[in-house]
């Protein structure tokens, strides 16, 4: 907090019959933060997982998200955020086999299927620097709304850190065509901005 980083990390889960965390392994995020969610996940108590009449033991990777309570809005798209604009997905959540290519969205289309966001600081280095404008972010929005991948393509690197922590715990509607969810290909531009 004293950093005010944010982020999401993905925790290996290992539960046993009994809906007991066996294991908790990091699989991404920032190192600052899996320390902490395997803490809390081993303390996790789950209703056991049914196959077959049976309960079953089970391995889920599992996101955890690292965000301070001011930045958070749901339902985004009736707020106006200063440091915002034209927000979408963001992440690294490993997603299984490989299937049909994203449907290219525009950002404006991906901007009203928010459902949840979380707003970046301004990192206090890059306020010392002056520096500001506008980070550009390629996006893949998984069939659930969540992030599944996020990479930087333009912007001023010492924002990109702040950038990513931010909207890789955005959450959209899913994207539907011909009735059906589908994995979405789009960009989010995060802007920033001194202000006196």
């Amino acid at each position: 907090m004293r950093e005010k980083l944010q982020g999401q990390v993905v925790i290996h889960l290992v539960v046993s019959t009994s809906g007991d965390v066996l294991s908790a392994e990091p699989v991404s995020g920032n190192p600052i933060f899996t320390q902490a969610a395997v803490a809390a996940m081993k303390q996790w108590k789950f209703q056991p997982y049914i196959k077959n009449g049976h309960p079953v033991q089970i391995g889920y990777k599992m996101p955890y998200d690292f965000a301070m309570a001011d930045r958070v809005v749901d339902n985004p798209t009736a707020v106006a955020n200063p440091a915002l604009t034209n927000g979408k997905p963001t992440s690294s959540t490993p997603n299984g086999p490989p299937g049909p290519a994203p449907v290219q969205i525009n950002g404006g289309v991906a901007q009203g299927l928010l459902l949840h966001q979380v707003a970046p600081v301004y990192p206090d280095i890059a306020r010392q620097r002056m520096v500001q404008g506008t980070v550009v972010l390629k996006a893949i929005i998984g069939k659930d709304g969540r992030i599944k991948d996020l990479k930087p393509v333009s912007g001023p690197k010492d924002l990109y850190d702040s950038a990513i922590g931010a909207v890789q715990q955005w959450r959209y509607r899913p994207y539907t065509l011909n009735g059906e969810p589908v994995e979405v290909d789009t960009t989010i531009n995060v802007n920033y901005k001194l202000t006196n």
